[in-house]
């Protein structure tokens, strides 16, 4: 059933309990009153009756039939008793109405209409008491026709009945059209919402017509929601198109170094260890794509970490030692390879006063990987410089390179997991290290942020809090090397 005929029947049923309700109380108001009319016009014949009959010699006793009819109404019956009520007298249309007694004894309250049935015909009977000096001595009684008030309710209820149908007819035909009106709207935004579900088109959006109603806001809402899962539709896809290609990356990242270790255990086997020289080199190529792995394992790991909100174990460090054994490493690989890259370290004036809580192994990671990145993308000739500085109750450390840098366009996605730029595809890479570094940095209440000009070199600077603010906040000058620091 449609929303418009439930809301219509409801009306209508609403309706009519209003107006039967309006209606009863109508009719019960009339007959009160008609009764009350009735009382007060009998209770007026009987006290001036009495007043004429009471003034003269004799009072009651001296009451005629003829008398009687001239102080009558037309519509009234009249009847004079003495005190034990004997009939003195009465009208002529009392006599036509042959009232029998035994309905005059029921008639006991003095100066009260009373309505009585007389077969099928309802009357009313009135007893007005007569005093004379004090003394009782008889009554009058007055007879009126109920017919003329059941006519007035039966007229009245001939036109309340028909009156309250053809209202709530008209109200409910009218009700049926305002709702349809009012739902209209509802029924072009089900279709619409049919047509966007059946050609899966999440581009659509529903048509707000009408003042800015509850059906406009539902409107709104509904398209919200819509642009909400299209984001979310295309999110989704961006994921599993980075995914589909992060598993492409990684084959073809495991698949390398294991055809080049496969390859060297070939070539020993082949040799059978003849050449001591030769199985030194295999032996050296098979650790070197071990522990090209290893990193790779290592970074999926705590990749996986970070989305799971692991727990990290947390020691106060000192970040200028951290930073010095990084850069000591990544020093002594690049001078093993033949890097021709110069590294310019810049530490603090008092580096054992940044102390940070943090874990160790977390650190060296993400410190590890700014620095490959820098070497990476920097060509010989150029320069990586690290430096640190002190601002209150936060240590900043920068990895800055004059590498190829990276375009404006890829900023705001260069921590996107798996994602990689275009000017940084020819170097082989899964496009996860800085998103684990951002999760690192983030996992120990700091951040990370890039500047970069294309051709010119990038800067990525590390804030960390410090676990005790430090009161000298003063940096090395340029080119000032931290204790232990290496020197290329």
């Amino acid at each position: 059933m449609k929303i418009r005929t439930r809301l219509t029947i409801q009306f209508i049923l609403t309706m009519a309990g209003i107006l039967g309700a309006f209606a009863v109380a109508i009719l019960l108001f009339t007959s009160l009153n008609l009764d009350k009319g009735i009382e007060v016009a009998m209770h007026e014949s009987a006290i001036a009756i009495t007043s004429h009959i009471s003034q003269r010699p004799g009072g009651l006793y001296t009451s005629s039939q003829q008398e009687l009819d001239t102080l009558a109404p037309p519509d009234m019956a009249v009847q004079v008793q003495d005190q034990s009520g004997k009939v003195l007298a009465s009208s002529t249309s009392w006599k036509e109405q042959n009232l029998p007694a035994s309905l005059l004894r029921n008639v006991f309250a003095t100066d009260q209409a009373q309505r009585v049935t007389r077969g099928k015909i309802d009357i009313y009977l009135y007893r007005h008491a007569v005093f004379v000096g004090g003394r009782l001595q008889g009554y009058v009684l007055v007879v009126h026709s109920a017919e003329i008030s059941a006519l007035a309710l039966r007229l009245l209820i001939g036109f309340l009945i028909p009156g309250v149908i053809v209202d709530i007819g008209i109200a409910g035909l009218l009700v049926w059209l305002l709702v349809r009106r009012a739902t209209r709207p509802l029924e072009r935004l089900a279709a619409t919402a049919s047509e966007i579900a059946a050609v899966s088109d999440h581009s659509l959006r529903l048509q707000a017509e009408g003042p800015p109603d509850e059906i406009t806001r539902m409107a709104h809402t509904i398209n919200g929601m819509l642009q909400s899962l299209e984001d979310a539709y295309h999110q989704v896809q961006e994921v599993n198109d980075l995914q589909r290609q992060f598993l492409a990356d990684v084959s073809h990242e495991l698949r390398t170094p294991l055809t080049i270790m496969l390859s060297s255990l070939d070539l020993v086997k082949r040799e059978g260890g003849t050449d001591p020289d030769f199985q030194a080199s295999a032996l050296e190529n098979m650790r070197v794509e071990a522990e090209r792995m290893a990193r790779m394992v290592t970074q999926l790991l705590l990749l996986a970490r970070t989305d799971a909100s692991a727990t990290v174990i947390r020691e106060p460090l000192l970040v200028a030692d951290i930073v010095t054994d990084v850069v000591a490493d990544i020093s002594r690989q690049e001078q093993q390879a033949g890097s021709k890259i110069r590294v310019e370290y810049r530490g603090f004036a008092q580096p054992e006063d940044a102390v940070v809580a943090g874990n160790a192994d977390y650190l060296k990671q993400l410190f590890l990987i700014l620095l490959e990145n820098a070497f990476k993308y920097t060509p010989d000739g150029g320069r990586v410089e690290v430096s640190s500085t002190l601002k209150g109750d936060r240590v900043t450390i920068t990895v800055a390179d004059t590498g190829i840098g990276i375009a404006e366009a890829d900023l705001p996605k260069v921590f996107d997991r798996f994602y990689r730029a275009e000017n940084a595809r020819f170097r082989s890479g899964l496009g996860l290290g800085l998103s684990i570094a951002q999760g690192i940095a983030e996992q120990h209440g700091g951040k990370i942020t890039v500047d970069s000009t294309p051709g010119r070199g990038s800067r990525f600077t590390v804030t960390l809090p410090l676990l005790i603010q430090v009161d000298t906040p003063e940096s090395l000058s340029a080119g000032e090397p931290l204790a232990g620091a290496p020197k290329t």
